[in-house]
């Protein structure tokens, strides 16, 4: 089976951009000697109490906190993103250094995609930074990657935007960077700073359950029929269809995201952040895992996602409300332009109603190379969201054609159950 690059793996990229909040709640201790995380923010600079540098931060852009849990030697340092212009993100990570100081430096700043590499000076220190710019149907969308060896880690800094002017505006400030005695943070971050990740009595701020997604019922199979009582839906698939077993879902999602991403210790990261939102619920394809290797086997796919990995998103309560349904589309494409769910090229979204449950469907057609291939395979998706109980929904439908992929839908059913019984059941179409 052709699993496109990183099809679960891209999850990751979903929860980073839209953002994960994970900040502990408030207790009363004494202040700890700082860790890589420990730093201050306000409204004009983040600074950090550990490696010692502050970071200058554009005024009025509408910054809020983004925090992804510690996993692993990486460490989350500092993050924030908006919406003003299309999506920012702003990330700073630092991961313990595995071998060359220089050499994993240079890694870190190519990015997941390999990108061409440069010394940069700044706060006279020497950097190395990568710069690059992808156009999709959402827009264009600027990535730059600036990072140096500290203190036994790899300090790096991404920025990822839609926004061109802020994206030069960060820029500016990462290449403002300015380097002290960690000793003196707390005087340099001002009167006005907070503790980055909050921690002050009082702040209570959205958390992830590292076990909520882990208890969520992974659903019965029977026939060609999946049930998930606790979110209250059965799927039906085409019948003769290979259900994978979880051995085999892992074995295909790890091969996907070694061949999507190797061994990029940041990739590693947002992998790991992916299991911990999200499971997948069944994967059927139509043929046995394996036995087609240089085509698309179509496959169909269900995936929950915790609620709380992306604060402040939801669907908007009307078809008819065109604009919301626009922005939630455009903000989910952004997120996902790029990866196995949604192409670079023609994408289309549309809302509908099933049961009296707003849904979203976002429709890609985009190429994946493989090896044994000399030319690219096509390959079309549609991806359908909802959310309920606390969990965003996910369907994954891809075939090799268009064709296919419209055959598929048609006979593929979702059916929610009002109470405890499903007693109806329609067409995704």
């Amino acid at each position: 089976m052709i699993w496109p690059k990183g099809t679960v793996a891209g999850v990751g990229v979903l929860v980073f951009v839209l953002g994960i909040q994970t900040v502990p709640l408030a207790q009363t201790v004494p202040e700890p000697a700082p860790i890589p995380e420990t730093g201050y923010v306000s409204d004009s600079r983040y600074v950090n109490a550990f490696f010692g540098f502050l970071l200058p931060l554009p005024q009025d852009a509408g910054f809020q906190d983004f925090v992804l849990p510690p996993l692993g030697n990486s460490h989350s340092i500092f993050g924030v993103q908006t919406q003003r212009k299309g999506l920012t993100a702003l990330k700073v990570s630092a991961t313990k250094s595995s071998g060359n100081p220089t050499d994993d430096a240079s890694k870190a700043a190519a990015g997941v995609k390999g990108a061409s590499v440069k010394r940069v000076e700044i706060g006279g220190k020497e950097f190395w930074k990568s710069e690059s710019e992808d156009d999709s149907r959402a827009g264009t969308m600027h990535t730059l990657i600036y990072a140096i060896p500290m203190s036994g880690y790899t300090l790096q800094f991404i920025i990822v935007s839609f926004d061109g002017k802020l994206a030069k505006e960060l820029r500016h400030s990462i290449e403002s960077i300015t380097f002290f005695d960690p000793t003196q943070a707390k005087v340099l971050a001002g009167s006005n700073a907070r503790l980055f990740p909050a921690k002050a009595e009082g702040v209570a701020t959205p958390t992830i359950s590292a076990t909520h997604i882990a208890q969520l019922k992974l659903g019965v199979v029977s026939g060609n029929t999946y049930t998930n009582d606790t979110l209250g839906f059965s799927f039906q698939f085409p019948s003769g269809w290979v259900v994978a077993d979880k051995a085999t879902q892992d074995k295909v999602v790890e091969a996907g995201h070694q061949l999507a991403y190797g061994h990029d210790p940041a990739a590693g990261r947002e992998h790991e952040i992916a299991q911990e939102c999200g499971r997948i619920l069944l994967s059927a394809t139509e043929h046995p895992e394996g036995t087609k290797t240089d085509e698309v086997n179509p496959l169909v796919a269900i995936m929950a996602f915790d609620s709380a990995c992306l604060p402040g998103v939801h669907l908007p309560t009307s078809t008819s409300d065109g604009d919301a349904i626009r922005q939630l589309g455009v903000k989910i494409t952004r997120s996902l332009s790029g990866t196995p769910f949604i192409g670079k090229g023609k994408n289309t979204i549309r809302a509908f109603m099933l049961q009296n449950r707003m849904m979203l469907d976002l429709s890609s057609g985009f190429t994946v190379d493989v090896p044994t291939r000399k030319l690219p395979l096509d390959v079309f998706s549609s991806v359908i969201f909802t959310e309920d109980n606390n969990y965003w929904v996910m369907w994954l439908f891809m075939n090799g054609t268009q064709s296919g992929l419209d055959d598929l839908r048609k006979n593929i059913k979702i059916a929610f159950a009002p109470s405890n019984s499903v007693t109806d059941q329609s067409k995704t179409n």
